[in-house]
């Protein structure tokens, strides 16, 4: 449910920006902070929500975070002034950056092993890019009808309801602290914030400032340096705040290398879909969100088929069907003309695009955690959260300059301003050929026991020999330890290395 409301929260916004400009009083070139604004102290605090779970409890963080986003998404819904909304939607992004990866810590501590850990993130990878979609459509509803504050009204009620069930529902346990180490990296925290939403504010201001502006230029090199000197430190202190050891995991490091492309797809299928919608076809905000229910149809049937594909295909293989897929819907995305249907060409585009982005994504998701120590889960799927938020403006920037590239509206009118819209489709088509080779230099050929179900089966042979043994009594103890022992060896070499012989756990 908080991985659904932060995708719902961000989506929706974006398609009630032209309503929030007039009634807020925004100008045309500060629009763009309702956004960046709660992105920049989001990702800013990724690492930091993750690290302080890991730290002082998972469910007191996870909590703290969904009640501190539910008081302040209701203050931006009563902002009418551009420079105290934009405030409260930056305070509103550090409830977000500390509740998403203490809520993927407690599944992934609650379920270590099995095909009940890969369901259970198939679900959460699966509330986030569905509730994209289904805040598109939420955002054109409610900004057409009751008016736009009640995208944030809702999103503060229901994070209310969050911190409630979650208060009643998780289990105390998960307010112990997985890690033995209590000392804070304070430095480390000061260098991450920094450096990132230095980083963050060049991807989404220049945009619209210039590549070259010292406005964003300046900022962008000195975050640069922050984390350079980031990375020097936390290699040489013993209680960093990113461990050095969760990189020696290649299914952790290949995961965050393809999301953060997959990221990059996206975001910019997204908006410039819309974009072609509305400025190209005519659509109005409410038939254009409506256009994405097929979308969020299919991403539920991409999730529960990649789910069940585990066990008998890798989820390298299915990772590469689905680039081919996504790349195949940019090149039916850029056949649209003025005039088009949406059946035409949008809907085949839409179902190519989803089918093949839900297992991509949730292969992606569950690697990049099954690797990971229960002390380490919420810095991990914090860094896995930074390279989504670090994803998407990197594609958008990309495709954003390569559409005014060949943007001719000036000129041709909706046949030039297509012209720059089919530039960009086609540039995220390449951009899923990049992630096809990605994933297929970098991805393991091998999966963890958990995904195929060995190390369920396993599991289950240590207890029917341990059950043998005790039905059978001291007659064959002495076999019944042996085979014990080699059936706990087989499970220790399994579950505890890599395909690199590394180290899973201690």
């Amino acid at each position: 449910m908080a991985q659904l409301l932060d995708a719902i929260n961000i989506s929706s916004v974006n398609i009630a920006l032209p309503s929030i400009k007039e009634e807020a009083g925004f100008e045309e070139n500060q629009l763009q902070w309702v956004i960046s604004a709660y992105a920049l102290t989001y990702a800013g605090f990724l690492l930091v929500g993750g690290r302080m779970g890991d730290l002082f409890g998972h469910r007191r963080i996870f909590l703290t975070g969904t009640l501190w986003f539910s008081i302040w998404s209701l203050i931006s819904g009563f902002a009418r002034n551009p420079y105290f909304m934009s405030i409260a939607r930056a305070i509103q992004g550090v409830g977000a950056g500390l509740t998403i990866p203490s809520a993927l810590a407690i599944l992934t501590t609650t379920f270590p092993l099995g095909p009940e850990r890969t369901f259970a993130l198939s679900m959460f990878g699966g509330a986030g890019i569905f509730g994209q979609t289904l805040g598109v459509l939420l955002g054109g509803v409610f900004d057409a009808t009751i008016g736009w504050p009640w995208i944030f009204y809702i999103t503060a009620i229901i994070s209310a309801g969050i911190s409630l069930l979650g208060f009643l529902v998780i289990t105390k346990a998960n307010d112990k602290a997985s890690s033995t180490q209590t000392r804070v990296d304070y430095i480390g925290v000061f260098l991450f914030m920094i450096g990132i939403v230095t980083v963050v504010y060049y991807l989404t201001e220049s945009v619209s400032a210039g590549w070259a502006s010292a406005k964003t230029l300046a900022p962008f090199l000195a975050g640069i340096v922050l984390l350079l000197i980031f990375f020097f430190w936390e290699r040489r202190i013993d209680y960093a705040i990113m461990p050095f050891h969760i990189w020696r995991s290649r299914r952790f490091y290949s995961s965050v290398v393809v999301i953060t492309c997959l990221a990059g797809v996206y975001y910019t299928m997204i908006v410039f879909s819309s974009f072609t919608f509305q400025k190209v076809l005519g659509y109005s905000p409410i038939i254009t969100a409506c256009c994405y229910l097929v979308h969020g149809l299919g991403l539920a049937v991409g999730l529960f088929t990649a789910t069940r594909l585990f066990p008998y295909v890798r989820t390298k293989i299915i990772a590469l069907i689905g680039w081919t897929l996504i790349a195949a819907s940019s090149v039916l995305f850029a056949q649209i003309v003025p005039g088009s249907t949406y059946w035409q060409w949008a809907f085949p585009a839409l179902i190519l695009n989803c089918i093949g982005l839900a297992p991509t994504w949730i292969s992606c998701q569950v690697n990049a955690t099954a690797d990971a120590a229960n002390e380490d889960q919420g810095v991990v799927g914090a860094v896995f959260s930074v390279a989504l938020q670090i994803g998407g403006p990197i594609g958008l920037a990309v495709s954003t300059i390569i559409q005014h590239s060949f943007d001719r509206s000036s000129s041709e009118g909706l046949e030039g301003l297509m012209a720059g819209y089919r530039a960009a489709f086609y540039t995220f088509g390449v951009f899923s050929g990049v992630g096809f080779v990605l994933s297929l230099l970098l991805a393991s050929n091998q999966d963890p026991p958990e995904f195929t179900g060995l190390a369920e089966e396993e599991r289950e042979g240590l207890e029917a020999i341990e059950g043998g043994d005790i039905a059978q009594g001291h007659g064959k103890e002495e076999v019944g330890d042996s085979v014990m022992n080699s059936s706990i060896l087989s499970v220790s070499t399994t579950v505890l290395e890599d395909d690199k012989g590394m180290p899973r756990s201690s």
